[in-house]
Protein backbone atom coordinates (compact mmCIF):
# COMPACT_ATOMS: atom_id res chain seq x y z
CA UNK A 1 0.00 0.00 0.00
CA UNK A 2 1.42 3.26 -0.81
CA UNK A 3 1.78 6.39 1.12
CA UNK A 4 -1.16 8.09 -0.73
CA UNK A 5 -3.37 5.40 -0.09
CA UNK A 6 -2.38 5.10 3.05
CA UNK A 7 -3.29 9.31 3.66
CA UNK A 8 -6.53 8.45 2.02
CA UNK A 9 -7.46 5.88 4.33
CA UNK A 10 -6.58 7.87 7.61
CA UNK A 11 -8.96 10.42 6.53
CA UNK A 12 -11.76 8.05 5.93
CA UNK A 13 -11.12 6.60 9.34
CA UNK A 14 -11.02 9.99 10.38
CA UNK A 15 -14.07 11.15 9.11
CA UNK A 16 -16.07 8.26 10.81
CA UNK A 17 -14.14 8.84 14.33
CA UNK A 18 -15.97 12.70 14.11
CA UNK A 19 -18.90 11.42 13.30
CA UNK A 20 -19.09 8.83 16.42
CA UNK A 21 -17.97 12.01 18.44
CA UNK A 22 -20.78 14.49 17.31
CA UNK A 23 -23.53 11.16 17.92
CA UNK A 24 -21.67 10.28 21.47
CA UNK A 25 -22.06 14.01 22.22
CA UNK A 26 -25.93 14.68 21.67
CA UNK A 27 -26.26 11.30 23.70
CA UNK A 28 -24.90 12.81 26.77
CA UNK A 29 -26.15 16.39 26.19
CA UNK A 30 -29.38 14.73 26.92
CA UNK A 31 -28.43 13.97 30.18
CA UNK A 32 -25.42 16.60 31.14
CA UNK A 33 -26.70 19.79 29.71
CA UNK A 34 -27.39 23.40 31.62
CA UNK A 35 -30.71 22.78 32.04
CA UNK A 36 -30.09 19.76 34.23
CA UNK A 37 -30.14 19.84 37.69
CA UNK A 38 -26.80 18.73 39.64
CA UNK A 39 -28.68 16.29 41.50
CA UNK A 40 -29.48 14.43 37.64
CA UNK A 41 -26.01 14.81 36.40
CA UNK A 42 -25.13 11.43 35.64
CA UNK A 43 -21.38 12.80 36.70
CA UNK A 44 -22.59 15.88 38.60
CA UNK A 45 -20.85 16.75 41.59
CA UNK A 46 -22.40 14.27 44.16
CA UNK A 47 -21.33 13.80 47.63
CA UNK A 48 -19.79 10.58 46.75
CA UNK A 49 -17.23 12.46 44.42
CA UNK A 50 -16.33 14.90 46.73
CA UNK A 51 -15.47 12.81 49.77
CA UNK A 52 -13.45 10.41 47.50
CA UNK A 53 -10.21 12.65 48.64
CA UNK A 54 -10.90 11.90 52.53
CA UNK A 55 -11.34 15.83 52.94
CA UNK A 56 -14.70 15.83 53.99
CA UNK A 57 -16.22 13.26 56.23
CA UNK A 58 -19.86 11.46 55.60
CA UNK A 59 -22.53 12.25 58.32
CA UNK A 60 -23.57 15.12 60.80
CA UNK A 61 -20.40 17.14 61.95
CA UNK A 62 -18.45 16.75 64.75
CA UNK A 63 -21.01 18.56 68.35
CA UNK A 64 -24.24 18.29 66.42
CA UNK A 65 -27.29 16.67 68.48
CA UNK A 66 -28.51 13.39 67.74
CA UNK A 67 -31.77 12.08 67.50
CA UNK A 68 -32.88 9.33 69.16
CA UNK A 69 -36.47 7.84 68.32
CA UNK A 70 -38.12 7.83 71.58
CA UNK A 71 -39.84 4.38 73.33
CA UNK A 72 -43.27 3.59 72.82
CA UNK A 73 -45.66 3.18 75.02
CA UNK A 74 -46.39 -0.65 75.61
CA UNK A 75 -50.18 -1.44 74.56
CA UNK A 76 -49.84 -5.10 76.60
CA UNK A 77 -46.52 -6.39 79.15
CA UNK A 78 -45.33 -9.91 78.83
CA UNK A 79 -43.47 -11.67 81.57
CA UNK A 80 -40.46 -13.78 80.12
CA UNK A 81 -39.35 -16.40 83.00
CA UNK A 82 -37.68 -19.17 83.57
CA UNK A 83 -38.05 -22.09 85.84
CA UNK A 84 -35.00 -24.00 86.35
CA UNK A 85 -31.08 -23.85 85.23
CA UNK A 86 -30.86 -25.34 81.26
CA UNK A 87 -27.43 -26.63 82.50
CA UNK A 88 -28.02 -28.63 85.89
CA UNK A 89 -31.65 -28.36 85.98
CA UNK A 90 -31.39 -26.18 89.92
CA UNK A 91 -35.08 -24.39 90.56
CA UNK A 92 -33.96 -20.65 89.73
CA UNK A 93 -36.18 -18.98 92.04
CA UNK A 94 -36.80 -15.33 92.26
CA UNK A 95 -34.76 -12.78 89.32
CA UNK A 96 -32.03 -11.02 90.97
CA UNK A 97 -33.11 -8.23 88.19
CA UNK A 98 -35.55 -7.59 85.38
CA UNK A 99 -34.35 -5.87 82.67
CA UNK A 100 -37.05 -4.28 80.38
CA UNK A 101 -37.21 -4.40 76.68
CA UNK A 102 -39.85 -2.66 74.29
CA UNK A 103 -40.32 -4.15 70.97
CA UNK A 104 -42.63 -2.45 68.10
CA UNK A 105 -43.76 -5.12 66.35
CA UNK A 106 -46.74 -4.90 63.05
CA UNK A 107 -49.55 -7.50 63.26
CA UNK A 108 -49.90 -10.40 61.70
CA UNK A 109 -51.94 -10.09 57.85
CA UNK A 110 -55.24 -9.05 58.32
CA UNK A 111 -57.94 -10.85 56.59
CA UNK A 112 -60.71 -8.73 55.32
CA UNK A 113 -63.93 -7.70 56.70
CA UNK A 114 -66.85 -8.36 54.53
CA UNK A 115 -70.18 -6.63 55.63
CA UNK A 116 -73.53 -6.82 53.99
CA UNK A 117 -75.28 -3.77 54.21
CA UNK A 118 -79.11 -3.98 54.31
CA UNK A 119 -80.17 -0.41 52.40
CA UNK A 120 -83.48 0.84 53.05
CA UNK A 121 -85.65 2.46 50.49
CA UNK A 122 -88.69 4.90 50.99
CA UNK A 123 -91.22 6.41 49.27
CA UNK A 124 -91.81 10.07 50.46
CA UNK A 125 -95.37 10.02 51.42
CA UNK A 126 -96.02 13.79 51.08
CA UNK A 127 -93.80 14.08 47.55
CA UNK A 128 -93.75 10.75 46.70
CA UNK A 129 -90.20 10.65 45.93
CA UNK A 130 -88.04 7.49 46.33
CA UNK A 131 -85.33 7.94 49.56
CA UNK A 132 -82.59 6.05 49.88
CA UNK A 133 -80.72 5.49 52.90
CA UNK A 134 -76.86 5.88 52.91
CA UNK A 135 -74.14 5.18 55.77
CA UNK A 136 -70.65 6.92 55.42
CA UNK A 137 -69.08 3.77 55.10
CA UNK A 138 -70.89 1.94 52.24
CA UNK A 139 -69.45 2.85 49.09
CA UNK A 140 -72.16 4.35 46.44
CA UNK A 141 -70.33 2.50 43.48
CA UNK A 142 -68.67 -1.23 43.34
CA UNK A 143 -68.54 -4.12 46.42
CA UNK A 144 -64.72 -2.38 47.64
CA UNK A 145 -64.83 -0.68 50.79
CA UNK A 146 -63.65 2.56 51.11
CA UNK A 147 -60.40 1.94 52.80
CA UNK A 148 -59.44 -0.62 50.24
CA UNK A 149 -59.90 2.52 47.59
CA UNK A 150 -57.61 4.56 49.45
CA UNK A 151 -54.72 1.83 50.08
CA UNK A 152 -54.73 0.79 46.61
CA UNK A 153 -54.56 4.51 45.45
CA UNK A 154 -51.92 5.13 47.92
CA UNK A 155 -50.11 2.05 47.12
CA UNK A 156 -49.78 3.64 43.41
CA UNK A 157 -49.56 7.23 43.47
CA UNK A 158 -47.69 7.17 46.71
CA UNK A 159 -45.45 4.46 47.05
CA UNK A 160 -45.29 3.77 43.06
CA UNK A 161 -46.41 0.60 43.07
CA UNK A 162 -47.75 -1.40 39.40
CA UNK A 163 -50.86 -2.63 39.39
CA UNK A 164 -49.78 -6.23 39.64
CA UNK A 165 -47.37 -5.51 42.37
CA UNK A 166 -50.13 -3.90 44.25
CA UNK A 167 -52.54 -6.89 43.50
CA UNK A 168 -49.75 -9.01 45.09
CA UNK A 169 -49.60 -6.47 48.72
CA UNK A 170 -53.46 -7.02 49.12
CA UNK A 171 -53.00 -10.59 48.10
CA UNK A 172 -50.12 -11.11 50.91
CA UNK A 173 -51.51 -8.26 53.79
CA UNK A 174 -55.41 -9.27 53.47
CA UNK A 175 -56.35 -11.94 51.48
CA UNK A 176 -57.75 -10.45 49.14
CA UNK A 177 -57.52 -11.21 45.43
CA UNK A 178 -58.25 -8.42 43.07
CA UNK A 179 -57.21 -7.77 39.58
CA UNK A 180 -55.24 -5.28 37.80
CA UNK A 181 -58.32 -4.00 36.01
CA UNK A 182 -60.22 -3.96 39.16
CA UNK A 183 -57.52 -2.11 40.90
CA UNK A 184 -57.55 0.67 37.96
CA UNK A 185 -61.18 1.01 38.41
CA UNK A 186 -60.49 1.45 41.55
CA UNK A 187 -57.99 4.11 41.42
CA UNK A 188 -61.13 5.70 39.32
CA UNK A 189 -62.80 5.95 41.93
CA UNK A 190 -60.75 7.42 44.80
CA UNK A 191 -59.97 10.37 41.70
CA UNK A 192 -63.84 11.06 41.48
CA UNK A 193 -63.70 11.33 45.18
CA UNK A 194 -61.21 14.35 45.40
CA UNK A 195 -62.93 15.87 41.92
CA UNK A 196 -64.07 18.46 43.98
CA UNK A 197 -60.39 18.82 45.97
CA UNK A 198 -59.04 19.13 42.47
CA UNK A 199 -61.60 21.99 41.04
CA UNK A 200 -60.65 23.71 44.61
CA UNK A 201 -56.95 23.82 43.93
CA UNK A 202 -57.47 24.75 40.38
CA UNK A 203 -59.41 28.03 41.29
CA UNK A 204 -56.94 28.80 44.10
CA UNK A 205 -54.17 28.62 41.47
CA UNK A 206 -55.96 30.77 39.13
CA UNK A 207 -56.09 33.07 41.92
CA UNK A 208 -52.59 33.53 43.55
CA UNK A 209 -50.17 35.53 43.62
CA UNK A 210 -46.91 34.17 42.46
CA UNK A 211 -47.24 30.92 40.81
CA UNK A 212 -44.32 28.62 39.90
CA UNK A 213 -44.67 26.70 36.85
CA UNK A 214 -42.82 24.34 35.21
CA UNK A 215 -43.12 21.49 32.39
CA UNK A 216 -41.87 17.99 31.71
CA UNK A 217 -42.31 14.93 29.20
CA UNK A 218 -44.13 11.71 30.12
CA UNK A 219 -45.68 9.59 27.13
CA UNK A 220 -49.26 8.78 27.16
CA UNK A 221 -50.05 5.74 24.42
CA UNK A 222 -46.11 5.54 23.38
CA UNK A 223 -46.81 9.05 22.35
CA UNK A 224 -45.06 12.44 23.73
CA UNK A 225 -47.13 14.50 25.99
CA UNK A 226 -46.16 16.91 29.03
CA UNK A 227 -46.56 17.09 32.41
CA UNK A 228 -47.28 20.88 33.50
CA UNK A 229 -46.90 21.47 36.68
CA UNK A 230 -48.15 25.07 38.84
CA UNK A 231 -47.19 25.03 42.59
CA UNK A 232 -47.62 27.56 45.74
CA UNK A 233 -46.09 27.25 49.00
CA UNK A 234 -49.46 25.63 49.89
CA UNK A 235 -51.09 23.66 46.52
CA UNK A 236 -49.64 21.73 43.36
CA UNK A 237 -51.83 21.59 40.50
CA UNK A 238 -50.86 18.99 38.07
CA UNK A 239 -52.65 18.24 34.32
CA UNK A 240 -51.13 16.28 31.42
CA UNK A 241 -51.64 17.56 27.91
CA UNK A 242 -50.46 16.86 24.66
CA UNK A 243 -49.27 20.56 23.98
CA UNK A 244 -46.20 22.51 25.37
CA UNK A 245 -47.31 25.88 24.15
CA UNK A 246 -49.25 28.88 25.22
CA UNK A 247 -52.74 27.35 25.00
CA UNK A 248 -52.69 25.24 28.04
CA UNK A 249 -51.30 28.40 29.98
CA UNK A 250 -54.67 30.06 28.77
CA UNK A 251 -56.90 26.69 29.25
CA UNK A 252 -55.51 26.73 32.94
CA UNK A 253 -54.89 29.88 33.95
CA UNK A 254 -57.32 31.94 32.19
CA UNK A 255 -57.17 35.38 30.42
CA UNK A 256 -58.06 36.68 33.90
CA UNK A 257 -54.72 35.59 35.76
CA UNK A 258 -52.59 38.30 37.34
CA UNK A 259 -50.43 36.81 39.25
CA UNK A 260 -46.34 36.65 38.29
CA UNK A 261 -45.36 33.35 37.13
CA UNK A 262 -41.85 31.88 38.17
CA UNK A 263 -40.41 29.90 35.25
CA UNK A 264 -37.96 29.31 33.28
CA UNK A 265 -36.87 31.01 29.56
CA UNK A 266 -39.47 28.57 28.08
CA UNK A 267 -41.30 30.89 25.23
CA UNK A 268 -44.93 30.30 26.32
CA UNK A 269 -44.68 32.00 29.37
CA UNK A 270 -43.41 35.64 28.16
CA UNK A 271 -46.21 35.26 25.52
CA UNK A 272 -49.08 33.98 27.87
CA UNK A 273 -47.79 37.15 30.61
CA UNK A 274 -45.20 40.05 31.14
CA UNK A 275 -45.34 39.39 35.08
CA UNK A 276 -42.29 37.00 34.97
CA UNK A 277 -39.39 36.04 36.83
CA UNK A 278 -36.91 34.10 35.15
CA UNK A 279 -34.98 31.41 37.26
CA UNK A 280 -32.03 32.22 38.25
CA UNK A 281 -30.46 28.71 38.96
CA UNK A 282 -30.87 28.17 35.14
CA UNK A 283 -28.55 31.01 34.25
CA UNK A 284 -26.05 29.96 36.71
CA UNK A 285 -25.64 26.68 35.40
CA UNK A 286 -25.77 27.70 32.11
CA UNK A 287 -23.22 30.30 32.49
CA UNK A 288 -21.09 27.78 35.02
CA UNK A 289 -21.40 24.96 32.18
CA UNK A 290 -19.89 27.48 29.70
CA UNK A 291 -17.43 28.28 31.96
CA UNK A 292 -16.08 25.27 32.47
CA UNK A 293 -15.46 25.16 28.69
CA UNK A 294 -14.35 28.34 27.15
CA UNK A 295 -12.29 30.79 29.26
CA UNK A 296 -14.14 34.05 27.73
CA UNK A 297 -17.17 32.44 29.77
CA UNK A 298 -15.09 32.50 33.13
CA UNK A 299 -15.60 36.43 33.56
CA UNK A 300 -19.52 36.44 32.81
CA UNK A 301 -20.09 33.41 35.16
CA UNK A 302 -18.43 35.12 38.10
CA UNK A 303 -20.10 38.21 37.42
CA UNK A 304 -23.47 37.07 37.42
CA UNK A 305 -22.59 34.72 39.77
CA UNK A 306 -21.59 38.09 42.17
CA UNK A 307 -24.79 39.50 41.54
CA UNK A 308 -26.77 37.16 42.20
CA UNK A 309 -25.01 36.62 45.64
CA UNK A 310 -25.40 40.66 45.74
CA UNK A 311 -29.04 40.74 45.35
CA UNK A 312 -29.69 37.73 47.43
CA UNK A 313 -27.97 38.90 50.28
CA UNK A 314 -29.22 42.38 50.33
CA UNK A 315 -33.38 41.30 50.28
CA UNK A 316 -32.74 38.89 53.29
CA UNK A 317 -33.53 41.86 55.31
CA UNK A 318 -36.60 42.70 53.55
CA UNK A 319 -35.60 46.49 53.11
CA UNK A 320 -38.52 48.85 52.01
CA UNK A 321 -39.40 50.01 48.35
CA UNK A 322 -36.90 52.69 47.51
CA UNK A 323 -33.86 50.72 48.54
CA UNK A 324 -35.42 47.82 46.42
CA UNK A 325 -35.74 50.27 43.43
CA UNK A 326 -32.17 50.90 43.50
CA UNK A 327 -31.23 47.71 44.26
CA UNK A 328 -33.20 47.17 40.55
CA UNK A 329 -31.51 49.91 38.95
CA UNK A 330 -27.51 49.44 39.96
CA UNK A 331 -28.18 45.68 39.24
CA UNK A 332 -30.08 46.39 35.67
CA UNK A 333 -26.45 48.89 35.10
CA UNK A 334 -24.70 45.74 35.67
CA UNK A 335 -26.01 43.42 33.76
CA UNK A 336 -25.83 45.68 31.05
CA UNK A 337 -22.70 46.29 31.28
CA UNK A 338 -22.05 42.55 30.98
CA UNK A 339 -24.40 42.42 27.79
CA UNK A 340 -22.73 45.03 25.80
CA UNK A 341 -19.07 43.94 26.33
CA UNK A 342 -17.70 42.35 23.02
CA UNK A 343 -17.80 38.71 22.93
CA UNK A 344 -16.29 36.18 20.03
CA UNK A 345 -17.44 32.55 20.56
CA UNK A 346 -21.00 31.89 19.12
CA UNK A 347 -21.79 30.14 22.16
CA UNK A 348 -21.32 32.55 24.87
CA UNK A 349 -23.15 35.20 22.28
CA UNK A 350 -26.03 32.42 22.32
CA UNK A 351 -25.82 33.14 26.37
CA UNK A 352 -26.07 36.66 26.08
CA UNK A 353 -28.79 36.60 23.40
CA UNK A 354 -30.89 34.76 26.09
CA UNK A 355 -29.96 37.05 29.00
CA UNK A 356 -30.78 40.05 26.73
CA UNK A 357 -34.10 38.71 25.75
CA UNK A 358 -35.24 38.38 28.91
CA UNK A 359 -33.44 41.38 30.56
CA UNK A 360 -36.92 42.57 32.15
CA UNK A 361 -37.62 39.35 33.25
CA UNK A 362 -34.78 38.92 35.73
CA UNK A 363 -34.71 41.22 38.46
CA UNK A 364 -38.64 40.92 39.21
CA UNK A 365 -37.99 39.42 42.27
CA UNK A 366 -36.23 42.69 43.34
CA UNK A 367 -38.99 44.72 43.41
CA UNK A 368 -41.84 42.41 44.42
CA UNK A 369 -41.78 41.07 47.97
CA UNK A 370 -42.28 37.33 48.12
CA UNK A 371 -41.11 36.26 44.73
CA UNK A 372 -38.49 33.58 44.46
CA UNK A 373 -35.49 34.14 42.08
CA UNK A 374 -35.25 30.16 41.28
CA UNK A 375 -37.64 28.08 39.97
CA UNK A 376 -36.44 25.10 42.50
CA UNK A 377 -39.90 24.36 43.70
CA UNK A 378 -41.51 23.18 40.66
CA UNK A 379 -38.34 20.94 39.98
CA UNK A 380 -38.67 19.57 43.33
CA UNK A 381 -42.44 19.19 42.37
CA UNK A 382 -41.54 17.77 39.10
CA UNK A 383 -39.22 14.88 40.71
CA UNK A 384 -41.83 12.26 41.80
CA UNK A 385 -43.51 12.77 37.90
CA UNK A 386 -39.74 11.96 36.69
CA UNK A 387 -39.48 8.87 38.96
CA UNK A 388 -42.81 7.81 38.18
CA UNK A 389 -42.43 7.95 34.41
CA UNK A 390 -39.06 6.04 34.87
CA UNK A 391 -41.30 3.06 36.61
CA UNK A 392 -44.62 2.84 34.66
CA UNK A 393 -42.85 4.01 31.08
CA UNK A 394 -46.20 5.35 29.80
CA UNK A 395 -49.57 6.46 30.51
CA UNK A 396 -52.28 3.44 28.60
CA UNK A 397 -54.89 5.95 27.91
CA UNK A 398 -56.62 9.28 28.93
CA UNK A 399 -58.90 7.47 31.40
CA UNK A 400 -55.17 6.55 33.27
CA UNK A 401 -53.84 10.11 32.50
CA UNK A 402 -56.90 11.70 34.56
CA UNK A 403 -56.69 9.77 37.32
CA UNK A 404 -52.47 10.19 37.43
CA UNK A 405 -53.57 14.00 37.38
CA UNK A 406 -56.14 14.44 40.14
CA UNK A 407 -54.25 11.91 42.49
CA UNK A 408 -51.28 13.41 42.01
CA UNK A 409 -52.48 16.96 42.28
CA UNK A 410 -54.27 16.03 45.85
CA UNK A 411 -51.62 14.09 47.31
CA UNK A 412 -48.68 16.87 46.58
CA UNK A 413 -50.57 19.44 48.14
CA UNK A 414 -52.12 17.60 51.27
CA UNK A 415 -48.17 16.28 51.53
CA UNK A 416 -47.72 20.51 51.23
CA UNK A 417 -50.41 21.33 53.86
CA UNK A 418 -48.72 18.34 56.56
CA UNK A 419 -51.61 16.63 55.75
CA UNK A 420 -52.13 12.66 56.40
CA UNK A 421 -53.03 11.40 52.93
CA UNK A 422 -55.23 7.83 54.15
CA UNK A 423 -56.93 10.29 56.12
CA UNK A 424 -57.82 12.52 53.71
CA UNK A 425 -58.43 10.26 51.31
CA UNK A 426 -60.90 7.97 53.10
CA UNK A 427 -62.43 11.26 54.38
CA UNK A 428 -62.84 11.87 50.62
CA UNK A 429 -64.35 8.64 50.11
CA UNK A 430 -67.02 9.26 52.92
CA UNK A 431 -68.16 12.28 52.06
Amino acid sequence: MDTDEIIRQLKRENELLKGRIKELEAKLAMYENAHTPPSLKRNGNRKKDQNEGGEKRPGQKKGHNGVTRPPAKPDRQVEVTKDRCPDCGTELGEPYSVESKIIEEIPEPQPVTVTEYKIAHYTCPYCQKEVVATDASCPKEGIFGNNTIAQAALLKYEDRLPYRKIRNSLLRQYGLDISAATILDITRRAADAVQSVYDTILDRVRNASILHADETSIKVQGMKYWIWVFTTPSETFIVIRKSRGTKVLMEVLTRRFKGIIVCDGWKPYSSFTNRIQRCWAHLLRESKDLAEQIAEAVPLHQALTRLYQKLTDALESDPPPEIREKLLHNAQATLKRWINRGYGNEKVKKLIGKIENGFEYWFTFVTHPGVEPTNNRTERALREHVVQRKIIGTLRNGKGTSIHERIMTVLATWTQQGLNSLQMMRAMLSG
